[in-house]
This record gives C-alpha cells, structure tokens and sequence, in this order.
C-alpha cells in the first residue's frame, strides 16, 4: 500500500464516525463493472458524464448517482442508476461494497459496490446524462507505476490523492480511490487471476 494515501484513509475513517457530515450528505451509489471473458482478460467499465453545470461535469466515472425515495437502500440505488444511465440490468446478490467515500466537493456520501461478469454486457446508454462508456483493461489499475498524485484539500487537510490517466483521460477523485481501493490497497484489494 502506498503510504502517501494514509492520511486521505484516515480521514475518510474519521468522517465515516462523524454523524453531523453523514446525516447532512447526498447518499449516492456506484458500481464497477468487471467483465471476466474466457481468455483471462479482466476489463471494466467507465463512463464519461457529459458537461453540465456541477461539480462532476465531464468527468471518467462508475455508473450511478443519488438515492431516490423508491429506493429502499444503497444498493437498490445502484442497480436503479446502472439500468437507467448505462441499461445493464443486474441483481442485488451480484454486487459486493466497498468502503464507502465522501466526496466534499459535492457533499456525497458514496456506496460503490463491484460486480464481476462473465458475459460481456450490452450497453444502452443514456445519452442525456452518459457522453460514452470506456472498456479499461484492469492491469491498467492492478500495475502501481500507473499511478500519479493529487493533492485534496478535505476539511482543511491536505491530503495526497491517487489519479490515473487513461487515452488522455484524467480518472481521479472518488473514482480514482475507488480503483485504488478495488486493485491496490492491500486490506480490500480483489484477486482476478
């Protein structure tokens, strides 16, 4: 594990336990969509949000978005947002969380969840919300020399943040942690070989 990201860990912890920025936040969901074909070679998807007016306008990110009131959990919020914004529909047994995020720019508190596929998936995207869907090979996030460094500031701590880059395209912030969390970090790190 990369000891550069230790602080940015320790003060997701430390949100996580702070009931005032939970309670106040947008609950959001994610899921990272692994496709495990024949051949061994593990690829997952990223979706480039169109520009709008907000904070996460254009952006390389996992399908999903916030908790609506038909939604009786994060995880029903996941499958809803996966089916609306990219068409894959998917079962409630098929996704796995992660540690969930808060993102301060947006003041979401995100629940990503990861599925693994064996059949490559049929996308209809929703073109008012989604520019185009990225196929990524997973050695991509499994090798740390792709790795670069962000700095963040959260709550008036700097903390050193991963990013990557892929055909030119910055993936960083929550996204980012998330595929650092998923590959890298030793605790919660998924094998696919």
């Amino acid at each position: 594990m990369h000891k550069e990201f230790d602080q940015l860990w320790i003060l997701n912890d430390e949100v996580s336990k702070d009931l005032t920025i939970i309670n106040n936040a947008i609950k959001a969901a994610v899921v990272v969509i692994i496709f495990k074909n024949t051949l061994g070679k593990s690829v997952l998807y990223l979706i480039e949000r169109n520009t709008y007016d907000g904070h996460h306008s254009g952006q390389m990110a996992f399908p999903g978005g916030k908790m609506d009131d038909v939604d009786a959990n994060l995880s029903e919020t996941a499958l809803r947002e996966v089916h609306e914004e990219i068409g894959v529909i998917l079962e409630s047994d098929q996704l796995f969380p992660l540690t969930p995020q808060w993102i301060h720019v947006s003041n979401h508190w995100v629940q990503p969840f990861y599925t693994i596929v064996y059949e490559k998936p049929i996308f209809t995207l929703n073109k008012r919300e989604i520019n185009c869907i990225f196929e990524i090979p997973i050695s991509t996030f499994k090798d740390s020399n792709t790795l670069a460094f962000h700095e963040l500031n959260i709550l008036g701590n700097k903390v050193t943040s991963p990013k990557y880059w892929n055909d030119g395209k910055e993936i960083w912030g929550a996204t980012a942690i998330i595929l650092y969390q998923l590959f890298l970090r030793s605790n919660t790190k998924i094998n696919l070989d």
